[in-house]
């Protein structure tokens, strides 16, 4: 069979792009941040005014595209966008009124703040934004301080995460934070093995923006499976972002919850299922 042209073969370095979703799915994501971001400006307007306004402004947009369009994304669950701005605007301040040249205060601020969101494990993209504004904001933001932070900041945070929880719980599939939406997942998990297809159509499925690829769970069901070998468990749950996914080896199940294991015990596949935060864990899940 014929190689690929090689444009070809690099076009797949763009990715596969976002997964598709229907129309009420893009209505409800562009109205409700719509909504969100116009709060945001008049909060703004009200405690800023020149550039902080819109570097405000274009720091909590950045946020409404992740909690209005991707409302189930790790980054954008309360702690990562709280925890995320707060570090952010705390360090950025800081710069600010260390550093009195504008470039490596701005470069400086941007900087510490991915490594402190990675470290307290609240990593969200906009934080980078709000770094800035506080480093570049000028003369309002040096007078005011770390109030800075407070307000227009964690306030205008807060409208846009109360917006969030409001406009998303209407609708069942996309509802925020992801935590409820754990209720939707129980069940038995399947005893067939996921194929990088099946993954693709449940994503679309979902109707809801996924930050996380077929590819990446198809990895995720691989490593799965070998950690549950490596300590000859019949189960292993792991940690994917807010989310907790449970993985079972049919061929490792006990016989009375797996009726044809004699013939799986050869197949090196793994079941995944999504679990409460709260559930119980199996009694040989310590590793998790």
């Amino acid at each position: 069979m014929p190689s690929k042209p090689s444009f070809i073969r690099r076009l797949r370095l763009l990715g596969s792009g976002t997964n598709a979703v229907g129309w009420t799915e893009i209505l409800v994501s562009a109205l409700s941040a719509t909504l969100g971001i116009l709060l945001v400006y008049v909060v703004s307007v009200w405690f800023l005014e020149g550039l902080a306004v819109l570097f405000v402004a274009a720091s909590m947009g950045s946020s409404a595209v992740l909690l209005f369009a991707v409302p189930h994304g790790s980054m954008s669950q309360p702690w990562p966008l709280f925890g995320g701005h707060l570090v952010s605007g705390l360090t950025g301040v800081t710069c600010a009124v260390l550093l009195p040249q504008p470039a490596l205060a701005a470069a400086l601020a941007v900087g510490l703040s991915i490594g402190l969101m990675q470290l307290f494990r609240c990593v969200h993209a906009p934080g980078g934004a709000t770094a800035l504004a506080a480093a570049l904001g000028g003369s309002t933001v040096y007078g005011m301080g770390y109030l800075f932070v407070v307000a227009p900041i964690m306030f205008n945070v807060l409208i846009l995460f109360t917006a969030a929880v409001v406009a998303n719980y209407p609708f069942k599939w996309r509802r925020y934070p992801v935590a409820l939406l754990y209720p939707h997942h129980e069940g038995e998990p399947p005893q067939t093995a996921p194929r990088e297809e099946d993954l693709s159509w449940a994503i679309e499925q979902m109707n809801v923006i996924v930050d996380v690829t077929a590819e990446e769970l198809h990895e995720i069901a691989e490593r799965a499976l070998a950690h549950a070998r490596k300590g000859q468990s019949e189960s292993v749950t792991l940690r994917l972002g807010p989310r907790l996914v449970r993985a079972h080896r049919p061929g490792e199940v006990p016989p009375d919850q797996a009726p044809n294991a004699g013939a799986e015990a050869e197949s090196p596949v793994v079941s995944l299922k999504l679990v409460p935060q709260d559930a119980p864990s199996d009694p040989d899940d310590s590793r998790s």
